[in-house]
């Protein structure tokens, strides 16, 4: 008998009466998704009202004319019976999802830094996001002062187990060689594609670069990889962390000139030794297997690299630099901004190709140095003696490493 109840009671819910000749009518029209469109105007654009009747292929009709409006990612229409008993009347539910206003795919980042290599620079980035309906990322990033620079970036990230992103741009810019003190006028064009791995990141790009530097005017291509491994949480002030990473570059001259391999070896490390202040190091080694152009030998000398020593006072084809740090923040973590001093010594050397490691000479400096940071933006300062003759004031707008 329980049996015969509840299966008389399962047919009485899943019965209703036939739909009356003509199709069904819409007694209510309910909208769901749209937070800047009117139901007024979603009605119109849908072209459809309460009365109106409901055949076959009207469902696929008012998703259409939604769909060609363009202001929707995507659009769900359905219908729900208004009771049991009424089988002629219905409740169309339309659920949308807006696309975002065409103001809020832009953005604007102001762009600060410098160092006494190059000095201040300073401009913009303007970005968009899925501007194109790619998903992609366009930045337009254009500064002034010490490093002129305009260009077009492009990104369009992934979520598949292959590849996190491909990236590509074009640009020009321009600064002045610390060593030689003339103008290098850079033409870039460059792509590549990214994988990260939890903390591994692999890297694999290639470029063609156009180079006046003074009166030399040459062109050249490269291929580059890397890997590394990156356990940073804040760039800015790591604490507890560790960065590995290892590079290979091939650069090739055009109009018949040589080839050259370089390598990289970066390695820092950041540990909080007492209260709020972290002990910091880095070891950072490059090497080339061929005379270098003038404009891509690395230097020693200024605030990026050795303090003590006059911006770029040293060149060769290969680097070596060590560093140590103890940065002691003197405010409280929950404060706004981030202010401290720290103690350094730095010891690196460049030389050309051909000759060894053990035959390079040596260069040191060591001070102490204030820094103050706000919102990401800052300024350091740091007094450094070269352990020999020299005493230097430098300027940056972030740690070195």
């Amino acid at each position: 008998m329980k049996k015969r109840r509840t299966l008389a009671l399962l047919c009485l819910l899943l019965w209703r009466v036939p739909a009356a000749p003509g199709g069904e009518r819409i007694i209510v029209v309910r909208f769901h998704g749209n937070y800047s469109i009117s139901d007024d105007e979603m009605a119109r654009l849908a072209d459809v009202r309460p009365g109106a009747v409901l055949d076959e292929a009207s469902l696929a009709e008012i998703k259409n004319r939604l769909v060609r409006t363009r202001k929707f990612e995507w659009v769900e229409v359905s219908k729900r019976y208004r009771s049991l008993s009424a089988g002629d009347e219905v409740v169309l539910v339309i659920t949308v999802k807006e696309k975002p206003p065409a103001r809020s795919k832009f953005m604007f980042m102001p762009i600060l830094s410098g160092s006494d290599e190059y000095g201040f620079t300073y401009g913009g980035r303007f970005t968009s996001i899925d501007l194109l309906g790619a998903k992609e990322r366009l930045s337009l990033p254009v500064t002034w002062g010490g490093i002129r620079r305009a260009a077009l970036e492009g990104q369009r990230d992934f979520h598949n187990p292959v590849i996190s992103s491909v990236y590509s741009g074009a640009g020009v810019s321009r600064k002045e060689n610390p060593h030689f003190e003339i103008g290098d006028l850079r033409r870039e064009g460059w792509g590549g594609v990214s994988r990260r791995i939890r903390q591994f990141q692999v890297d694999l790009s290639a470029g063609w670069t156009g180079v006046d530097f003074g009166p030399l005017s040459e062109s050249f291509v490269n291929f580059r990889t890397d890997l590394a491994f990156d356990t940073r949480q804040e760039i800015n002030f790591p604490r507890d962390a560790l960065y590995a990473g290892i590079g290979w570059e091939r650069i090739k001259l055009l109009d018949g000139g040589p080839r050259f391999n370089r390598y990289k070896l970066d390695v820092r490390g950041y540990k909080g030794v007492f209260g709020q202040a972290i002990l910091a190091g880095q070891f950072l080694y490059h090497i080339a297997d061929g005379r270098l152009p003038d404009y891509q030998r690395p230097f020693l000398g200024g605030s990026a690299t050795l303090r003590g020593e006059n911006p770029g006072a040293f060149i060769g084809d290969n680097l070596v630099l060590t560093s140590l740090e103890l940065r002691m923040p003197l405010n409280s973590k929950l404060a706004v901004y981030r202010a401290g001093i720290d103690v350094f010594f730095d010891s690196g050397a460049v030389y050309d190709y051909g000759r060894s490691l053990g035959s390079a000479d040596f260069k040191h400096g060591a001070g102490i140095g204030f820094f103050l940071f706000v919102a990401g933006y800052g300024i350091k300062v740091d007094f450094a003696h070269n352990l020999r003759d020299n005493f230097r004031v430098h300027f940056s707008t972030s740690f070195r490493f």
